[in-house]
């Protein structure tokens, strides 16, 4: 998903819509899925704004896939959708080659370097598309995982384990409380 700049109007924003048809999206879907027979569903619109010196990236983008739940390991479908607004800039690099740390602001987080007489979008929407991604993927927030001493699902059976003591606190058990 080439897009050369000057085939874009100076100032003037132009409009694209992609979905997993276009075989360069489907790619794009494909790489950040969780496995090689995951399929992806998505679409993205996006809206380029080019200026002499920056490329504003903005629109939507939305994905549907299957995931595994990181808890109890079950297969459930979930949707992700992401705001984006991505500068491209030319010129980005610091000029300034002294080792002071510099602080960097929530601003200077969407911005990257604009090279080239051409932009590739499909590593903007692959990086925003990651960003979107949950870095742990859970079927519900209630969700109460697999019992790491019998291995059942605690949101469908009882666990069977006998609760466990550790010898060093084994005496404290021996103790009675009074209650008055």
């Amino acid at each position: 998903m080439k897009i050369r700049l000057d085939q874009l109007p100076e100032g003037e924003g132009v409009d694209f819509r992609f979905d997993e048809s276009d075989p360069d999206f489907a790619e794009v879907l494909s790489s950040v899925a969780e496995s090689k027979s995951a399929q992806m569903k998505g679409s993205a619109e996006l809206r380029l704004e080019y200026w002499p010196e920056r490329l504003d990236v903005l629109g939507q983008l939305e994905a549907r896939g299957p995931f595994t739940c990181v808890r109890c390991l079950t297969r459930f479908e979930m949707a992700v959708e992401r705001n984006i607004t991505h500068i491209l800039v030319r010129n980005l690099d610091v000029t300034d080659s002294s080792d002071e740390e510099v602080e960097l602001n929530r601003s200077d987080l969407d911005r990257s370097e604009l090279r080239g007489d051409s932009v590739n979008l499909t590593d903007v929407l692959r990086e925003e598309l990651l960003l979107a991604m949950p870095m742990k993927a859970v079927c519900s927030d209630d969700c109460e995982g697999i019992c790491s001493g019998c291995g059942v699902d605690l949101n469908n059976e009882s666990c069977i384990c006998k609760p466990q003591i550790d010898e060093r606190w084994a005496a404290l058990a021996a103790l009675k409380t009074d209650e008055s």
